[in-house]
């Protein structure tokens, strides 16, 4: 079974440092004061973060502009850690991705809106070891966020020669964008209340399971015990 990690929101909040090194890094570029308070980053991937602001303040928006923006906002993010630390593990964070790498049955992933280098330095600086992870899939490898269940499990393929059915892929995540690109791909989704939505309004999203945090460890291997149990493994 895969098993597949949100970063920001489920297993760690990272202090606003994303929109601040963005908002950073277009004034290195530009010169232009940015403004990120009505950018909303809950389940988005961060080109289409990228593409938003400079389409707000005018700013160029053709390949070569994104990918320098791309670069800058790798740049501050790496310097904004090396000053200080950012990132906290959400409760039970730790101890869930430890535990599920530790399962000889279950492969532990990560599936996130974030660009890669960004994603392992929030997570290293959480306390996550990377090697937890036996691979990611980033928020520039899909158009959508429904776009990459799928590159996963093609990467899970790769890596152990094994045809994944979709209902043994596990979507975990804070958002209603989590819940639906499990849905489309045919996935579960266990919906944790730990980011910016709360559970009721996870709930009207139908998630496989709701959970309030992460904490209870033994529910949720239990639940995910379970899924494994119930799923059909394609011959």
């Amino acid at each position: 079974m895969l098993i597949l990690f949100d970063i920001d929101g489920t297993l760690l909040r990272a202090r606003g440092i994303g929109l601040r090194s963005m908002e950073e890094a277009l004034f290195e570029l530009h010169g232009v004061p940015v403004d990120t308070s009505t950018i909303k980053c809950g389940g988005r991937l961060d080109p289409h973060i990228f593409l938003e602001l400079s389409e707000k303040h005018d700013l160029p928006t053709h390949e070569d502009a994104l990918i320098a923006f791309r670069d800058a906002y790798v740049a501050r993010m790496a310097h904004a850690f090396d000053m200080d630390s950012w990132s906290l593990a959400l409760p039970g964070a730790v101890e869930l991705v430890r535990r599920v790498h530790t399962q000889p049955d279950m492969t532990c992933a990560l599936m996130t809106g974030n660009i890669e280098p960004t994603s392992w330095m929030k997570l290293q600086d959480a306390g996550f070891e990377r090697d937890w992870f036996e691979f990611g899939v980033f928020g520039d490898e899909g158009a959508t966020r429904r776009d990459l269940p799928s590159i996963a499990k093609a990467r899970h393929r790769e890596l152990t020669g094994e045809e994944l059915a979709a209902n043994q892929i596990v979507v975990i995540g804070d958002t209603e964008h989590d819940i639906d690109c499990a849905r489309h791909c045919g996935c579960r989704s266990v919906a944790v209340a730990s980011g910016t939505c709360s559970a009721e309004e996870l709930r009207v999203h139908d998630p496989d399971v709701l959970l309030d945090s992460l904490t209870d460890g033994e529910r949720i291997m239990r639940t995910l015990v379970g899924f494994m149990n119930r799923s059909e493994t394609i011959s």
